[in-house]
């Protein structure tokens, strides 16, 4: 059973993040592209171990187009896989993956439309930070709740 102590940790990572106009025309409007990359390690310093919840590398690309009142955007979000678990919490390792969504809305006076499609491909991912339900038992607490009866 994992119990509060006082433990030494080391964190450290990046984050970037940037936007550019890639065109203004008069046919298609305003294009900009923006991008985010974000990479954070961390380490028990007292037993070794990895720090637990700790999302592995990932990018957001974006490609923004924004005409009039009409604006479109395509979303491509990549993810690394989480090899870095703890092993006391018995983190699950989990693939990379890769996502696409599509947004688009638009916009009168007082009033925004918006529509949508996430995971336009429609593909199976694990999400790193989702983690796995190890299942209700004498190790969930001191005392297990009513209901729960012990062979």
């Amino acid at each position: 059973m994992l119990k509060y102590a006082k433990q030494s940790a080391r964190l450290y990572g990046i984050d970037l993040s940037g936007r550019v106009l890639a065109a203004s025309t008069p046919e298609y409007g305003d294009i900009t592209a923006n991008s985010s990359v974000s990479y954070t390690r961390g380490a028990n310093q007292d037993t070794g171990d990895n720090l637990y919840n700790i999302m592995p590398l990932n990018a957001k690309l974006a490609r923004t187009q924004q005409r009039g009142r009409w604006t479109n955007t395509l979303e491509a979000h990549f993810v690394a896989a989480k090899e870095n678990v703890s092993d006391i919490r018995n983190e699950v390792e989990t693939p990379g993956y890769r996502l696409f969504n599509f947004r688009s809305s638009y916009q009168w006076k007082q009033v925004r439309l918006d529509v949508g499609v996430e995971n336009l491909f429609d593909k199976h991912y694990a999400l790193p930070l989702g983690g796995a339900y190890a299942g209700q038992g004498t190790t969930m607490s001191i005392n297990p709740p009513a209901g729960i009866f012990q062979q």
